[in-house]
């Protein structure tokens, strides 16, 4: 029992998407919004091209305006730069028609020199501040080592000055092994201001996955952190951390002699975080029975189907290095269930995004995947998920057997041509489902794109209540 009302204090911000309760069809949400951009029927390409790059940019989040529906995302840009190694961030404001947003930065958009080395994530914070997570050259210069980075904007794109003292900061985790590489998986927002940021950092050991909550003032020196460590012969990751309530639930990957994924609860503690008492880490893999024991498991994401049921969505390998796309629900109660459902959306050995729920409904998209192989489609697969607690389950009505396709038409018939994939998704404020990712144009430049589901553009009381 004590387990059971431990559990009970989590929440997730998710958990508050509408539930369907039959108002709303599932086959709304496999269904490009033609209201959204009709010259592109229910996509937004986003071009941050800049002169003299190859016109390589990546879409890395987006998220949408509660009052008025305003689109802002955030891109990976190319920049003209003497470093090759560097790139620049990218913001993008859209209307809710999926027109250009004109009165951002005088033309919708810009492009920042941050000295990063990769743009990752990104989140809005609780005053409508843009925080973008990176990495930076270390010491040695941008072609080795790596150190953890964050930038903030205000709401209208300029730099946030009161942030570190001048809008970014630069920092490593653990520096007390001289020059060592970092990286940052994932960035959440919290409440309060604070940054949330799971990634690793390499030491004599190897690399180790860690979980760090930054202040809303940029301090490094007083980062509250949670590190997972490794054993002899393995390497370890967070790749997600998601606030819960006071609490959070983190995903990681263990690898090397053994390889598993695992699912930690953390609460405050002090200067750092602890394994809250009473939830046991729940593994999957390297001999762990649940789910008949999947081979190599990795977990990129977590949503909630209520405040003891969670889903999280991942891969695993089929055999011979054949990585597929597969989502894992934890039940908990007086037993804790564990279930896996494959997802067969045609797409492997890639990134699969964090999944999303509208009541028990479960969406997840397929991400980036290796160049070289001819077109592809951006492709979202549908779930319900049985009030029993059941595995999952192909959604009736969403796409056609529970998938939905689209892409970005080219007259050029380049290979890698009419590629699309996504990034993230997440549901806007008139619970319209979002997806934003990257097309794929003339061989390997790519621009940012954007795509919505569902809404059919009449909503009253603002964008709170769809009209059905």
């Amino acid at each position: 029992m004590r387990l059971l009302r431990l559990l009970c204090l989590l929440h997730f911000a998710v958990a508050a998407a509408p539930a369907l309760a039959g108002s709303i069809a599932i086959d709304r949400y496999s269904e490009l919004d033609g209201s959204f951009n009709p010259s592109i029927p229910g996509r937004v390409p986003v071009l941050f091209d800049q002169p003299g790059t190859a016109l390589t940019d990546i879409g890395v989040n987006a998220f949408s305006d509660p009052v008025d529906g305003r689109i802002t995302s955030v891109a990976q840009v190319d920049i003209n730069n003497a470093d090759a190694n560097l790139v620049g961030i990218g913001l993008a404001r859209h209307l809710y028609t999926g027109a250009i947003d004109t009165s951002f930065q005088g033309t919708g958009k810009r492009v920042k020199d941050a000295f990063l080395t990769s743009v990752v994530d990104a989140c809005i914070d609780p005053n409508g501040r843009i925080v973008v997570a990176g990495m930076t050259p270390g010491a040695n210069g941008s072609a080795g080592a790596k150190d953890l980075a964050l930038v903030r904007f205000n709401a209208n794109g300029s730099d946030d000055l009161t942030f570190a003292g001048d809008g970014g900061v630069a920092f490593t985790y653990n520096d007390g092994f001289g020059e060592s590489d970092e990286g940052i998986r994932d960035l959440d927002c919290l409440p309060n201001g604070n940054l949330l940021i799971a990634g690793w950092y390499e030491d004599v050991s190897g690399r180790n996955g860690f979980l760090a909550e930054m202040p809303a003032n940029g301090d490094a020196s007083t980062v509250r952190g949670y590190s997972t460590g490794t054993g002899a012969g393995n390497d370890s990751t967070i790749t997600s951390a998601t606030a819960v309530g006071n609490n959070v639930v983190a995903t990681g990957h263990i690898f090397g002699d053994t390889n598993y994924a695992s699912m930690i609860f953390l609460s405050p503690n002090g200067a750092g975080y602890s394994v809250t008492p009473g939830l046991a880490q729940q593994n999957l893999g390297a001999g762990n029975l649940p789910c008949n024991n999947p081979a190599a498991p990795q977990l990129f994401g977590v949503t909630a189907l209520t405040n003891t049921d969670f889903v999280f969505s991942g891969l695993r390998d089929s055999g011979g290095g054949l990585n597929v796309p597969m989502l894992v629900r934890v039940q908990f109660g007086e037993a804790v269930l564990v279930s896996c459902t494959d997802v067969a959306n045609g797409v492997n050995n890639a990134y699969v995004t964090p999944p999303v729920a509208l009541g028990n409904l479960v969406v997840v998209a397929a991400g980036f995947q290796p160049f070289g192989s001819g077109p592809l489609t951006s492709r979202l697969s549908g779930f319900v998920a049985p009030s029993n607690g059941g595995a999952l389950t192909v959604a009736p009505g969403f796409g056609i057997a529970g998938l939905a396709q689209w892409s970005y038409p080219y007259s050029s018939a380049s290979a890698n041509n009419n590629r699309s994939f996504v990034q993230r998704l997440y549901i806007d404020p008139a619970y319209s489902l979002m997806a934003v990712g990257t097309r794929v144009w003339n061989g390997n430049d790519s621009d940012v794109a954007i795509a919505r589901f569902g809404s059919q553009g009449l909503f009253n009381d603002g964008f709170e209540t769809p009209i059905e």
